[in-house]
């Protein structure tokens, strides 16, 4: 049996900035809002929510995101493929952020509807923001 999560589904719209590789973090990023930031030889990525997002970049915004209530750790496997199947199956383009203790899912808004019914019928639960 595939294994099956709680998911919430954050209230913020996200963007996903490109910023030039050695500039340096926009100093609204630390203030205490979900952000991801990372660099890379090519790039500085981030991903926060709309308002914070920096200006005059390559930038997409409108993007939602569902978060795995009560977390996972770095020892557990097969956390991604339990959330791209469904959704490669309903033909949505996802990416995730994982972090110590729980894993991101980010899609486009529009779709919101498609991807959680693809998650549900998955097994996966949705729940309140905790």
């Amino acid at each position: 049996m595939a294994r099956t999560f709680k998911l919430c589904l954050l209230d913020e719209k996200f963007a996903i900035s490109r910023l030039p590789q050695f500039v340096e973090i926009p100093s609204v990023l630390a203030q205490g809002d979900l952000c991801f930031i990372s660099r890379t030889d090519e790039e500085l990525s981030v991903i926060c929510p709309e308002f914070m997002a920096p200006n005059n970049v390559q930038q997409v915004s409108g993007y939602r995101c569902f978060r795995i209530v009560k977390g996972t750790t770095p020892e557990d496997t097969g956390v991604i493929d339990t959330l791209v199947h469904p959704s490669a199956q309903a033909g949505i383009s996802i990416f995730t952020v994982s972090t110590f203790s729980t894993t991101y899912i980010f899609f486009l808004e529009e779709d919101l509807e498609k991807i959680t019914q693809a998650m549900q019928q998955a097994g996966h639960e949705f729940v309140a923001e905790e």
